[in-house]
């Protein structure tokens, strides 16, 4: 006789951060829900993960957590890597000017991105 737990208990599959969709719950490193998902933040082209946009439930604003912030994506939630309280320190996250960031295009400005020269239109 197997003894291996049923697929359908093992809880919510992983994900990747292609397959975040929005208004996905994000949950605290405490087990808080704290907001849930409004944009995720990343190149596709490069598969490079930047961070999540959260829209907070207490407070109603939005923040913007770092990719090195998020600990785990499932098909159910969010989990980041810091606490409620952490997350509610976070600054208001809004949205900036465009920024031309070389031969990479022209992206909007995101925390740890240096401004390299601006441009008009």
């Amino acid at each position: 006789m197997n003894d291996a737990t049923p697929a359908d208990s093992a809880g919510p599959d992983p994900i990747s951060w292609r397959e975040i969709p929005e208004n996905l719950p994000v949950v605290s490193s405490d087990d808080q829900p704290v907001g849930h998902v409004s944009e995720v933040l990343g190149s596709q082209e490069e598969d490079v993960f930047h961070g999540l946009e959260v829209h907070l439930s207490t407070l109603g604003h939005r923040v913007l957590v770092p990719a090195a912030r998020v600990s785990a994506m499932t098909t159910a939630a969010v989990t980041l890597a810091i606490t409620s309280a952490e997350v509610h320190e976070l600054p208001e996250h809004t949205e900036e000017r465009a920024y031309e960031l070389g031969w990479t295009g022209r992206f909007r400005k995101r925390i740890g991105w240096v401004r390299e020269k601006d441009w008009d239109r």
